[in-house]
Order: structure tokens, then sequence, then C-alpha cells
């Protein structure tokens, strides 16, 4: 290690020791990049500064006034969020929880082995809107059976999210791995692929839970491997166009509402 490489690592945890006798914790808001010190020590100065105007000027319109517009904390999401965030991680309040501590602490969900069809959907109503109390919007299958929504709500709930206040999360329950997925028979892309489970098994695959209310064998094995063969004619074609260079996006294909709020 030569001179200048000792004195990044100095700086940085010299950065770093900034940060500790303010009892601030940098895991919250910062991504390490040990290969790159040099990055790791602009982006930590740049925050430090944020953090002693900030307690400085303790106002963030005055902060604005004075050019510090977007808080420098990781990820960022938009910038009334991440003001949010910075202010609550500067108070020492967490910016990141799991779902079910972000919950009121009055509520606790139900186990569904112990619940009906018709208290499922009471259950699901109520934690559907706790969810969206917190910021977490809902946005599965609908015609999915209310009891696989809430037990996989359930899981979800284990799951750290960033704790916001403008906007949602969206939880639309798809990971992209469609023979695991609990919504495959209602999901189109899901129930119109083959995978190479579904060539092994000879018919499309289900998870133990999904069996419960749909049968594989209405589903045979040459109807998913129609499904896509067309999928993958309509792809070549695309890129096909795309590489003759005659594919044509509208930058702006659709007719905005000014009054419509995006979430990010």
């Amino acid at each position: 290690m030569d001179n200048r490489d000792i004195d990044v690592l100095l700086k940085n945890q010299s950065l770093k020791f900034e940060f500790a006798v303010r009892n601030l914790d940098l895991t919250q808001v910062f991504c390490p990049t040990p290969d790159d010190l040099e990055r790791e020590n602009r982006f930590l100065h740049h925050l430090l500064d944020w953090v002693e105007k900030y307690s400085e000027y303790k106002d963030r319109t005055r902060m604005e006034i004075e050019g510090y517009h977007f808080p420098p904390i990781e990820p960022d999401i938009s910038p009334e969020n991440d003001w949010y965030r910075f202010e609550q991680w500067l108070q020492g309040n967490p910016i990141r929880q799991k779902l079910k501590e972000q919950l009121p602490s009055d509520y606790t969900p139900k186990n569904p082995e112990h619940l009906t069809d018709e208290e499922i959907t009471s259950e699901l109503q109520k934690l559907s809107i706790h969810l969206a109390n917190i910021h977490i919007s809902v946005d599965i299958q609908e015609e999915l059976p209310p009891r696989l929504v809430y037990e996989h709500l359930l899981e979800v709930l284990e799951d750290e999210f960033d704790i916001i206040e403008d906007g949602f999360w969206h939880l639309d329950g798809c990971t992209g791995y469609c023979p695991g997925c609990f919504q495959r028979p209602w999901c189109e892309i899901g129930s119109q692929s083959c995978w190479q489970e579904d060539e092994q098994a000879g018919k499309m695959v289900l998870i133990d839970s999904v069996k419960n209310y749909v049968s594989a064998s209405s589903i045979s094995l040459p109807i998913l491997q129609k499904f896509q063969a067309e999928a993958d004619r309509k792809f070549a074609e695309f890129k096909q166009d795309k590489n003759d260079g005659d594919l044509q996006i509208d930058p702006l294909p659709f007719d905005f509402d000014s009054d419509v709020e995006f979430p990010f």
C-alpha cells in the first residue's frame, strides 16, 4: 500500500468517525464501496456537509434557499421521501423496517389456518387497509382466492421496506419465476409461458398451495408450448424491427392528465 492509498484509508476512517460521534447510523443511508474508497470518501464528505448544514439551519426551506435541494442518501427514492428519510435519520429514527414493524402495535395478523373463508376475506381487507396507511399498495391479480393473497401478505410482512410518506410501494407478488409463483394460473404471462420445469413435468408446474384451487392437468404441455412459441415469434419480430431501425416509439404515448399524481 503506497502513501496515497494510506491517505485515502485514513480519510475514510476520519469521515466515518464524524458520523459515529454524532450517533448517526451510516448503514441506513449509505451503500459501502470498499473497492473504491475514493468514491466512498466523496459520498461521505458530501453527506457530512449536509449534516453540518442541517445542524446549523434546522430548516428545509433555508437549506433549499442555500442550494441544498436533494439529500444525498441511498437509495434515493424521490425528493419528498428523501427529505423525510434524511430528517428522520438525523433524529435517530429508523428509516427502514420490516413491514410488520411498521404496522400498528395493537394489530396482530391472525393465523389463516384458524380462519374460515369469510373470515379470511375480512382479515385481508383489514390488513390491506393497515398496509395502505403505511404507503403499501396491494396489486395482486384480482381473481386470486383471498386465502392465497392473505398467506402471501403474511410472508411479505417479514420483508424490510424503506419508510416513506409520499407515494406507495406496490406489492404485485411477481418474482419473475413463474413455476414458483402463487399467481401463475391467474396471470396472463404465467399461464402462457413454458419453462424448463414444465417441459420436465409434462404440464404446467404449480406450487402446492395453488394446487388446492387449480388442476395443472387442464393446462397441457402442448398448449404451453404453443403459447411460448407465439411469444418467441413476436419477440423475434420485435428484435428484427429494432435492428432494422423501423421501430418507432412515441416518447409520450399517452395523454397525461395534469391532475394525476404518480408515486415516484
